[in-house]
């Protein structure tokens, strides 16, 4: 009866999240760089109007940037889920030149997929900023304005 409601001791179902965390530079020529940030500490908080379904999980992220976290059993049947979950870095390595993009700006969740039991959400990536970059509005705008550029001319 205890397996039946979930509770038992084999796992029903499997909710991850994945999610990048990079650094990215502007250079003086306003190109944009990004690598990705190892070792940074990742936690997804969820928390709902039941007190009781609320909790968090931690991952750390591997040589890529990349982390997944398998949210705990208890928070797989949250509705609105990626409502409910945040997703923030806590910590980066001491040795990075990176700092916060968004000062205290929690990164939500998207669907990701379905399949096998196993349902994926996505914080997508998570940008911080070297401290020797210019602001990344100039790059974006100049990214944005070449690739018009280049489309345009695509069309001539």
């Amino acid at each position: 009866m205890v397996q039946m409601a979930g509770y038992g001791e084999e796992k029903l179902s499997t909710v991850l999240l994945t999610g990048t965390v990079v650094c990215e530079l502007c250079h003086s020529d306003s190109q944009l760089r990004a690598w990705p940030i190892s070792g940074a500490l990742v936690a997804v908080k969820c928390q709902t109007a039941s007190k009781s379904k609320s909790g968090s999980a931690q991952a750390t992220t591997d040589e890529y940037g990349e982390f997944v976290i398998d949210l705990p059993s208890h928070l797989h049947g949250v509705p609105d889920l990626q409502k409910a979950c945040q997703v923030k870095v806590l910590q980066i390595p001491n040795n990075s030149n990176c700092r916060p993009a968004f000062v205290k700006k929690h990164k939500g969740l998207k669907f990701s997929s379905i399949g096998n039991g196993i349902r994926t959400y996505t914080s997508g990536k998570i940008r911080f900023q070297h401290i020797t970059s210019k602001p990344l509005k100039t790059c974006i705008r100049r990214a944005r304005a070449s690739s018009v550029k280049q489309t345009s001319s695509m069309v001539d």
